[in-house]
């Protein structure tokens, strides 16, 4: 219990990148997109950066600009799914090593908007799960491009109950969380029955008064149309999407991997480019 607790008080501790979305650099138009190259050496593409994600935007360009992602590699890569990269540590590209544990040194705060869902090519955070991560917050520096898959009607029913099954969860322990925040002496060991039946009984309110999670009929057709990975949507902050190199990020997941998904070939960022326009 207090191991978990000291969790969630590091996590809210550490440095936020947070910059005010109403800044725009000098001389640029409101109206102007953000796009951003990473260069890597199996190939490029191009993410343009939702401007209602204003968090994780600039803390992307800042990023790319200072040029952080330059030499890392992409330490996590899983066929139809995803490819996940920004861990600083995997510079050094030990080989057999697994990477995935650094992220900068700090978190970001969560900007998860009902809009934006994870269909084949969106930009999504990496993060630590609810039970040590309740508010969702995103590893500072890694991130990860969908590539996802096509699914039939009966698997998204199937996913669909799964999506239930992780609000259930996340309900529980959001509220866990805020009832310890409320009342630090239920965060005690001796109090852990009255903590956890309190989260319950908040967490199963919550549900029924939000309903289950549908996945719409307009997403249910791009999930069965183009693809991508249903089952992370509303959990994970997604800040942009691919506009470029789709047959780039595909060929990366499917180069072979070791028993840590990296791949055994290391795919490394060479540089990244941001564009306004």
């Amino acid at each position: 219990m207090k191991k978990y607790l000291t969790s969630l008080l590091l996590a809210l501790a550490a440095p936020v990148a947070a910059y005010c979305a109403a800044d725009t650099p000098s001389g640029e138009s409101n109206d102007k997109k953000t796009y951003v190259t990473v260069h890597t050496s199996e190939g490029d593409f191009t993410l343009w950066l939702y401007d209602d994600t204003p968090i994780h935007r600039d803390n992307f360009i800042r990023l790319c600009e200072d040029g952080t992602y330059e030499g890392v590699i992409f330490h996590r890569v899983i066929k139809d799914f995803l490819i996940q990269g920004g861990d600083p540590q995997s510079r050094g590209r030990e080989p057999g090593k697994g990477y995935g544990d650094g992220d900068g040194g700090y978190c970001v705060y969560s900007e998860i908007l009902p809009e934006h869902f994870c269909k084949q090519g969106a930009l999504i955070d990496a993060k630590l799960g609810d039970d040590v991560n309740p508010t969702r917050m995103s590893a500072g520096t890694q991130f990860c491009v969908v590539q996802g898959k096509r699914f039939t009607d009966q698997q998204l029913d199937k996913t669909e109950q799964r999506l239930n099954d992780w609000h259930r969860n996340y309900l529980y322990h959001n509220s866990r969380y805020e009832i310890m925040l409320e009342n630090p002496e239920l965060s005690k060991i001796e109090n852990g029955d009255r903590l956890n039946a309190e989260a319950r009984a908040m967490a199963e309110k919550r549900y029924a008064e939000e309903g289950p999670v549908k996945i719409s009929p307009e997403r249910r057709e791009i999930y069965k149309r183009v693809g991508g990975t249903p089952h992370l949507d509303g959990s994970v902050t997604v800040f942009g999407e691919l506009v470029d190199g789709q047959d780039v990020v595909e060929k990366i997941t499917l180069m072979p991997t070791d028993d840590n998904d990296r791949p055994v070939k290391d795919v490394v960022i060479l540089s990244t480019k941001v564009e306004r326009k």
